[in-house]
């Protein structure tokens, strides 16, 4: 059952019940969320409207990783895959999240991660993650998450969001898609980063017949947006999403633009940061629309 929120002319709808998914942003009737799958798609791990991805966004190189000084094994456990097979996207699927407030432009709710024996196998560090989404009448809707390490050990951050949106006038190929000057990481036929980063200043230009699946570091502007027909959505990370990946399908009516705390296979690599225990670690972007 979804959780609705209104403020000014803006309308959103989370399903806490299905892993705090963003179901809908309206501003003034019109949709800008995208499903390019169902609902029973997404609880079996394909992702859709704007899901949470965690612990890990994106998708690791292998089926183990090691971190904090412990081999993790994957092997065995139910975890959606991308079609090369690699783990992609975490394994929240539809679980669960509980409530801990609701009023008409708000909705917080939590879970307990380690609780959950078959997550913790693939993510052995024990936390509480929350997720508090707020509508604002000029400011939209800005989404915070929350990680609080529980246990004795830090826990890597490596989750993010993967808002698939659209635009409610124009075809795609006219809608024009603007990000920041950043470093274009190169990816491996896996989408995988090698390493290398080249510099790329600030674009603004039709999406015409272009595809991505390109992934950003992000420097101090970190502002993406989608136009068309007098209608701009803009999204704004803050400094916790260091990372961005754009993804343009081959076809659809449809765009991902997603923060992303730490690079594709940060958790393989080592370099997620990390939240000590008995702390919180916080990372917000926001969705806004404006109208000409």
């Amino acid at each position: 059952m979804g959780v609705n929120l209104s403020a000014g002319q803006y309308e959103a709808t989370f399903h806490p019940d299905v892993a705090m998914l963003c179901g809908s942003l309206r501003f003034r009737d019109d949709e800008y969320v995208a499903w390019p799958r169902t609902l029973e798609q997404f609880e079996s791990g394909a992702a859709t409207a704007v899901p949470l991805l965690h612990p890990w966004a994106n998708r690791l190189a292998g089926w183990s990783y090691r971190a904090d000084d412990e081999e993790v094994d994957l092997h065995g456990l139910s975890l959606p895959v991308d079609p090369k097979g690699l783990p992609i996207h975490g394994n929240l699927l539809g679980v669960p999240f509980e409530i801990v407030r609701a009023d008409r432009s708000r909705v917080v709710a939590r879970l307990d991660y380690g609780a959950y024996p078959e997550k913790i196998r693939a993510f052995p560090f024990p936390h509480v993650l929350t997720v508090d989404a707020r509508l604002h009448p000029s400011r939209g809707l800005n989404i915070v998450t929350h990680v609080e390490a529980t246990g004795d050990r830090a826990v890597p951050i490596s989750f993010g969001w993967h808002p698939y949106v659209q635009l409610p006038r124009g075809d795609r190929a006219g809608w024009e898609l603007r990000w920041p000057a950043c470093e274009h990481l190169e990816l491996d036929e896996q989408l995988i980063p090698t390493g290398q980063r080249t510099p790329q200043p600030a674009q603004r230009a039709a999406i015409g017949t272009r595809t991505f699946d390109d992934h950003y570091a992000l420097g101090p502007d970190r502002t993406f947006s989608i136009s068309a027909e007098g209608r701009t959505l803009m999204f704004e990370f803050d400094a916790a999403y260091p990372f961005g990946q754009l993804f343009v399908p081959p076809d659809g009516q449809v765009v991902a633009i997603e923060p992303m705390t730490a690079e594709i296979n940060a958790l393989g690599r080592g370099t997620a940061p990390q939240c000590r225990p008995g702390e919180r670690w916080s990372a917000a972007f926001t969705m806004r629309v404006t109208a000409s």
